[in-house]
């Protein structure tokens, strides 16, 4: 599967920054999969990642390799791929497929973020080479900012911070989620999400990834 087409690579800071809008059997795999284990009390508890992460959400689920394996590595593979392909023209190779085989993926962990009202991720990076996050439920609007300012409303978003805020480069990207919206980061990138207020679910699935290029 070539998705370089669908794949928007920028770099708003330096690091390479990847977007993309996944199919909706992508989205729909995962909630499915989601709401299985939440009605589950024992698989719930069992794949409980909290303490491995830093969210303040009121859940985090692992993700079973079975299921991984099954239904969300081979597209993601493919996403990664094309977000690397479109990062790293310096190696000259002159197709994604030709590309694909030198690249060597590695993935280490796997997980869903269930965030609800007045929850948030402190600023943090991942571990590994790659990460990302996609969102697959949102609530219907992310509530008013407490003091009511004009502006961005950075209620439910995600924000990268990179480096200083110096001339012609800026140090932060403020990202609005979208459902099945990816976006795929360097593991070194802080980031962090803002809560939000009132009823809903911000569910998003992340991951981490080695990455290698054979020679």
């Amino acid at each position: 599967m070539d998705l370089t087409e669908e794949m928007n690579v920028t770099k708003p800071f330096g690091p390479t920054i990847g977007e993309i809008q996944v199919i909706p059997e992508f989205v729909k795999n995962l909630n499915d999969y989601s709401d299985e284990i939440i009605k589950d009390k024992e698989k719930s508890k069992n794949l409980d990642a909290g303490d491995t992460l830093v969210g303040a959400v009121t859940q985090e689920i692992s993700l079973e390799k079975e299921f991984f394996v099954s239904k969300i590595s081979p597209y993601l593979s493919n996403m990664i791929a094309a977000y690397m392909y479109k990062s790293r023209t310096d190696l000259e190779i002159d197709s994604i497929d030709n590309f694909k085989k030198k690249l060597l993926i590695n993935f280490r962990q796997a997980w869903i973020v269930r965030q609800f009202e007045n929850e948030y991720n402190p600023l943090h990076f991942h571990t590994g080479n790659i990460s990302g996050v996609c969102y697959t439920m949102l609530p219907k609007d992310f509530g008013k900012p407490p003091q009511n300012k004009k502006g961005v409303n950075h209620n439910g978003h995600i924000q990268l911070a990179h480096g200083a805020n110096i001339f012609n480069c800026k140090a932060l990207e403020l990202i609005k989620p979208e459902v099945g919206k990816f976006i795929l980061f360097p593991n070194y990138m802080l980031h962090t999400v803002y809560p939000f207020y009132g009823p809903g679910e911000r569910r998003s699935f992340s991951f981490n990834a080695d990455i290698a290029i054979k020679k």
